[in-house]
């Protein structure tokens, strides 16, 4: 190369070696992956930089530079499968939209993606109202007794009867622990199979394999359940359920058999049950720790709604909420991890990125990159004031992934959230319990392992 020439960005003559930690022979850094994530990919991109080497089970590569995320999500995507971490997902989810690759995947979204439409999900702002009106009802006896209760296990109850509404128009409240409990089982156990050398044939009664297999009992039965009662009735329905099951390819006419609608069912109750708690669960948490932008929260909940419930065309107005609830999730994403692998050789940052090896974007360490985010353990909501977002760059900040794959669900949770966020400062303030320090537990979704521990006080109208 002559002294003017200038490199190719993704030259792959001139690439680079990814620095990265050794690890242990043989099993490398799965140990401490599978110990805590969080801290390894949190200590290994501020000690390496921006392209990382890790040697998990396989070769792995964390990207962490919003140009790298563009890269990989976006510009060149073609070249990026979902990795073996969601093969592993399967046995749980099966084929559904969160799992499945190449024709399968664009045939599914082409069929759920109608059912997602921002006008259609306009018509359950007032389920979502409804639904937190009860739960805030219910909360008048917790308050007036000081009793310490887990918001998490609130916000987990009050998704999962807002989604059972919204996807098959039940009440599945009852439900509720059952499948949280079930969902938790098998999302622990799936966590640790994504860097595990050997997974013991289902059939082996090893204790994971039976937690794993009770877990999965409850999550079928209510699907099944779900599914079976649909079918045997002449009304299809007009929820997302129904949408799914009138769906018709366009080239071939067909519908979704039951194996495909009880996949799509299950990622759906994940992502729009899990994730949905999770992300409030952090924000009722950072309220707490930040009573002044408590309220604020307060403030403009008065100033735009006075004591009746939100509509959807109140959510322009509740700008403020929506920055607080996308700062917490800058802070706590709840898809903490995307996992892709390389269908060729690649280049990202300079850095080679072997054809099979697996590339790791994670937000929980983009969220807070230096070069992007002042004081980035901070929180402060006004990062997303409008022209401070405006100003940054757009792969920055990737909550719900981006690119072709981005999350379907993301309409319905960003209406969902600020509408339970806004009722609930309209009504209560929630105070940690005092000493209390919540647990980051990075399963498939970002939890707090032992709950939110909260107690809640009445504001006067």
């Amino acid at each position: 190369m002559t002294a003017t020439a200038v490199a190719a960005p993704h030259d792959l003559a001139t690439a680079k070696e990814a620095p990265g930690p050794k690890g242990w022979p043989v099993v490398g850094l799965a140990g401490e992956f599978q110990a805590n994530p969080l801290a390894l990919l949190s200590r290994s991109v501020n000690q390496y930089g921006d392209v990382v080497h890790l040697k998990l089970v396989r070769n792995a590569y964390i990207v962490n530079h919003p140009d790298g995320v563009r890269r990989v999500l976006h510009d060149h995507h073609l070249n990026y499968k979902k990795n073996f971490v969601y093969d592993r997902l399967k046995s749980m989810l099966g084929e559904g939209l969160l799992t499945s690759q190449g024709e399968p995947w664009k045939r599914q979204r082409k069929l759920a993606q109608p059912a997602f439409h921002r006008q259609r999900i306009k018509g359950f702002a007032d389920l979502m109202a409804t639904q937190t009106a009860r739960m805030l009802e219910r909360w008048k006896g917790l308050a007036a007794s000081r009793q310490t209760f887990d918001v998490h296990h609130e916000m987990m109850r009050l998704t999962f009867s807002i989604i059972g509404e919204a996807l098959f128009s039940l009440n599945l409240e009852g439900d509720a622990a059952d499948v949280g409990n079930a969902l938790h089982d098998a999302l622990g156990i799936s966590q640790r199979r994504f860097t595990a050398f050997f997974i013991p044939p289902k059939v082996l009664p090893t204790p994971d394999n039976r937690r794993f297999a009770a877990a999965m009992k409850v999550l079928d039965k209510v699907v099944e359940e779900i599914i079976q009662r649909r079918r045997a009735s002449a009304d299809a329905g007009s929820d997302l359920l129904g949408m799914l099951m009138a769906a018709r390819d366009e080239e071939t006419g067909e519908a979704m058999d039951n194996r495909q609608l009880r996949d799509e069912v299950m990622t759906m109750m994940l992502a729009g049950h899990e994730t949905t708690a999770n992300a409030l669960s952090w924000v009722f948490y950072l309220l707490s720790k930040n009573p002044a932008v408590a309220r604020r929260v307060q403030q403009e909940a008065r100033e735009v709604l006075g004591r009746r419930a939100p509509a959807m065309e109140d959510l322009p107005n509740l700008r403020y909420t929506q920055q607080v609830i996308e700062e917490s999730m800058r802070l706590y994403p709840p898809a903490w991890i995307i996992g892709r692998e390389a269908v060729e050789d690649d280049v990202v940052q300079g850095f080679r990125i072997p054809k099979g090896s697996s590339v790791l974007l994670v937000p929980f360490t983009t969220h807070r990159h230096r070069d992007f985010w002042e004081h980035p353990e901070g929180f402060d909501p006004d990062r997303f004031a409008p022209e401070a977002s405006q100003q940054r760059h757009r792969y920055a900040y990737f909550p719900f992934a981006a690119g072709p794959r981005m999350c379907i669900g993301d309409a319905f949770a960003k209406m969902e959230m600020p509408i339970i966020l806004a009722m609930v400062a309209q009504r209560y303030a929630l105070h940690l319990e005092p000493g209390f320090v919540p647990e980051l537990d990075p399963v498939v979704t970002l939890r707090p392992g032992n709950g939110i521990q909260v107690t809640a006080k009445e504001l006067v109208a």
